[in-house]
């Protein structure tokens, strides 16, 4: 089983910039904010995997993944608030199956600083064995 890491984001700052840049940025936030965006995107190449979480509610409690059975990726958070006699709990769970088996040594992650949790995991090699004719 791979190591779990966890994440935890360094303060982001917003930047100033013109008129135009900001409409552009609240144009973002809208399409982010769209129902379809939310949703995990999967893709891959020939050489590796890539899936791109958005994880922005649970940047500041941290988000944890795992590559289990080389073939298979967890990720996690959960994220608790509490105001005087009061308490919430949020959390959620994702599992990727991945079609073939993946090198585990080779995860990379990389955490966007408006929540998108980009991992991208090699494909395993497999040594492909000729047979040839035995004289």
């Amino acid at each position: 089983m791979a190591p779990i890491q966890m994440y935890v984001p360094s303060p982001v700052q917003e930047q100033s910039g013109s008129a135009s840049d900001r409409i552009g940025t609240f144009g973002g936030f809208e399409e982010r904010n769209s129902h379809e965006n939310h949703r995990p995107t999967f893709s891959e190449d020939n050489q590796c995997y890539k899936i791109v979480v958005d994880v922005e509610a649970f940047m500041e409690s941290g988000v944890r993944f795992d590559v289990v059975n080389e073939n298979e990726l967890i990720i996690e958070s959960c994220a608790e608030n509490g105001e005087g006699n009061s308490a919430s709990r949020k959390g959620f769970y994702r599992r990727f199956l991945f079609p073939s088996l993946v090198s585990v040594d080779t995860v990379r992650s990389v955490l966007s600083r408006d929540g998108l949790l980009t991992i991208t995991v090699a494909k395993k090699v497999t040594s492909d064995l000729s047979t040839g004719d035995i004289s």
